[in-house]
């Protein structure tokens, strides 16, 4: 079996698709961060890949990374994921199976998975918290930020004791039995971090993702000490190497690796492989994407080391989900995700469908402070 071609159907994401000269095909899918830029590294990439057997997975995610002169990056991984996942996807239907298969086979049966909220005041982020929570999830993420309005946090303390307020309200209505996951999304400098973790400690948060910006792990030293609150990172991350730094000097206690943006489901084997041996656990993030929140399903059930999965059941669901591009949707039942069974990745992807929308342009908050100065969003 060899490659004879490599696609990209850049639309409301980035999308590849990869045909054998069999006839078989596979779709994988990378980050819609920075398409335009995903989109050319898929190209540069192609030449490494046309013409090889598409089974030889390890072979080509070396090839793909370790020809490059510049290696590394999030561009590179994002690229380097969506070939990863349709290499899987044409795997598991050569051979008739589900990807989870391929990783081993079933390490649970079903997946623990969080939802996330959001709301432009502390009632109403708690209402809508309790209506995920009335739907049998068991754990649940906010940011408490506001991005597009007038309400938009340009100062940290600000922000912090508007998430200690938004947390006080959800954890009232939700009660004890509901983990809360405060996203901080990397806004924090390390002091405004501390003052977040000892004004929440009291309401028992699962963890506390990104409470700072993610370029110096070191920095996690001025805030490990100080709380027992735990803290995860690592959704930025795009190879294993960024992730030995935080195991090797046990600054988080989760990591979130997201599968579309760390060089694939080959990517995060090995990530989670480290990881174990750590005693630390997997969190993986989700970019919302259709392929990869299926990939990130058949990871999650085979890896070990999963805590959470992070799948889009706020109601509020991009293009990307839309069932009329990729089905079935995984099914969440008692707030755990369901195996999907199918060959490959197990869902069907309408290429028509998803070339005919145009391609989204992803431009994120421009946030500055109330000095003028740039803020993180």
């Amino acid at each position: 079996m060899k490659i004879i071609a490599v696609t990209v159907i850049h639309t409301s994401g980035v999308f590849v698709k990869i045909e054998t000269d069999e006839g078989l095909v596979g779709y994988g899918e990378g980050t819609n961060f920075s398409p335009n830029a995903v989109t050319g590294m898929i190209e540069d990439l192609k030449p490494y890949v046309i013409g090889q057997d598409p089974r030889r997975i390890e072979y080509l995610w070396q090839a793909c990374f370790r020809r490059l002169f510049a290696r590394g990056g999030p561009v590179t991984g994002s690229a380097l994921a969506a070939i990863d996942l349709a290499l899987w996807d044409i795997k598991g239907k050569a051979l008739g199976v589900p990807v989870y298969q391929l990783l081993g086979g079933l390490a649970r049966d079903k997946v623990r998975v969080y939802g996330a909220v959001a709301g432009k005041t502390a009632a109403e982020i708690a209402a809508n918290a309790k209506k995920l929570a009335e739907r049998g999830i068991t754990a649940i993420r906010y940011r408490a930020f506001h991005d597009w309005d007038e309400l938009d946090l340009h100062d940290h303390k600000r922000a912090v004791l508007q998430q200690v307020e938004y947390t006080e309200a959800i954890r009232a209505a939700v009660g004890d039995e509901v983990d809360l996951i405060i996203e901080c999304h990397g806004r924090y400098d390390p002091d405004y971090a501390v003052m977040l973790a000892r004004n929440v400690e009291r309401f028992r948060p699962l963890y506390i993702e990104d409470p700072i910006r993610h370029e110096n792990p070191k920095a996690y030293q001025r805030l490990r000490p100080y709380t027992s609150i735990p803290l995860a990172t690592g959704e930025r991350g795009h190879s294993k190497y960024e992730y030995r730094e935080l195991l090797e000097h046990g600054y988080v206690d989760y990591l979130r690796p997201d599968i579309c943006w760390c060089g694939g489901l080959t990517e995060m084997r090995k990530i989670a492989a480290m990881a174990e041996t750590y005693y630390v656990n997997l969190v993986p993030h989700n970019n919302w994407g259709a392929l990869g929140t299926a990939a990130s399903l058949h990871a999650s059930l085979a890896l070990p080391n999963i805590a959470l999965l992070e799948l889009p059941i706020s109601g509020k669901n991009p293009d990307e989900l839309d069932a009329a591009i990729a089905a079935p949707y995984p099914e969440v039942r008692d707030g755990y995700a369901l195996p999907l069974h199918g060959p490959g990745l197990g869902i069907s992807f309408a290429e028509a469908e998803a070339a005919a929308r145009p391609p989204r342009r992803v431009v994120l908050p421009m946030l500055d402070a109330t000095d003028g100065s740039v803020r993180d969003w």
